[in-house]
């Protein structure tokens, strides 16, 4: 799972090509003999070499032919395909959403891949009822089985002769009620299913830390779903996103459909969230920076903490933004992207771009 260290080492050169190619088959334009990414490549390579510089040439050369080797078998096996390029190395990352066409040669150009990991944040979805659970990650648009658990009931010895009465239990003839013995065994059995219902909770802590993902969706049985939520402590409690119900039975592709709404919706007050705190910090002299020249001054004195910027960018200079980006990355800082309501805010209150500050400068 990529995470924005794995971006960073991206970061090493200025002498990387950086492609991001709509290769998705399901477009009517990529079904065609010469479909449409491969134009796509072919007239962003084109342009590319009429405009390298002669100092940057041999190196240029060198990234040209590993491309050309790289799709000359290509099948897409993906929607969208980002590619980096140096003279000795490449780094592939093949998504499972759609991205827009775009090349350069220069520094590499990690903001379009940041904002798809920032829109797509890793999700552990639980599925259960009273007999099973299935761990689910989501991430950047895809849905993957993790592992599953079954409740064991067979390791209790409470069936039929729980429900027979004891010899005490026949007095003058007359059998007694067996009311108490079916209340044992509905309480076995209850317990027996609380006790399942902790181990989904230990399951899917321990997955969660492990893949270090923040956010969870406890679906499948509502009851089920919220009896596990009312397990937890309140610490993975902060972590779910929601609880709703949803057919135990759903395909990853189906989870992903019912789920995607109410993550982008998290997303989007997540975003609101930290537009307000760090506005309200800036605003009051404290932890915050608004608008570019009091964002620069923080990142040259090192004191960011966390990146705010809108997505698209404000005025539309993605290679600004990327700039940015690398800047807060070599940092070691975190970055958040933001998209509608709190993009709007962002834009209105410091040209699209803040950030939260280690302490009050």
């Amino acid at each position: 799972m990529m995470n924005l260290q794995d971006v960073k080492t991206l970061l090493g050169t200025d002498e990387t090509f950086s492609l991001y190619l709509n290769v998705d088959n399901a477009v009517r334009e990529n079904q065609a003999d010469n479909p449409a990414w491969r134009i796509a490549l072919k007239n962003a390579l084109k342009h590319l070499e009429e405009n390298v510089s002669d100092d940057r040439r041999e190196v240029w050369t060198a990234i040209h032919e590993r491309v050309e080797a790289y799709f000359e078998d290509y099948q897409p096996q993906s929607k969208g395909l980002v590619l980096f390029v140096t003279s000795d190395n490449e780094q592939v990352y093949e998504l499972p959403v759609n991205v827009e066409n775009r090349a350069e040669f220069g520094a590499p150009l990690v903001a379009p891949l940041i904002w798809q990991m920032d829109e797509y944040e890793p999700y552990l979805v639980v599925m259960v009822d009273q007999e099973e659970a299935h761990f689910y990650r989501s991430y950047l648009g895809q849905t993957d089985f993790e592992e599953g658990m079954e409740i064991d009931l067979d390791t209790y010895d409470f069936g039929q002769k729980t429900l027979m009465p004891s010899s005490s239990a026949v007095a003058g003839g007359h059998l007694l009620t067996q009311g108490s013995n079916r209340d044992d065994f509905e309480d076995m059995i209850d317990e027996h299913r609380a006790r399942f219902y902790r181990d989904v909770v230990e399951a899917t802590q321990r997955l969660a830390e492990n893949e270090d993902i923040q956010r969870i969706i406890l679906a499948g049985s509502e009851k089920s779903a919220h009896a596990v939520h009312n397990e937890m402590d309140e610490q993975l409690r902060q972590q779910v996103v929601t609880v709703k119900g949803m057919a135990m039975r759903s395909s990853p592709s189906e989870i992903f459909t019912q789920i995607q709404q109410d993550a982008l919706n998290y997303e989007r007050d997540q975003e609101m969230d930290l537009v307000n705190e760090v506005i309200d910090f800036a605003k009051s002299g404290g932890r915050g920076a608004l608008g570019r020249e009091a964002v620069d001054t923080a990142l040259t004195m090192q004191q960011v903490d966390l990146l705010l910027l809108s997505w698209p960018p404000q005025d539309g200079d993605v290679d600004a933004a990327n700039e940015l980006l690398r800047r807060v990355l070599e940092l070691n800082s975190q970055v958040e992207l933001v998209h509608s309501a709190a993009a709007m805010k962002l834009n209105r209150e410091g040209d699209g771009i803040a950030a939260r500050l280690y302490y009050a400068v």
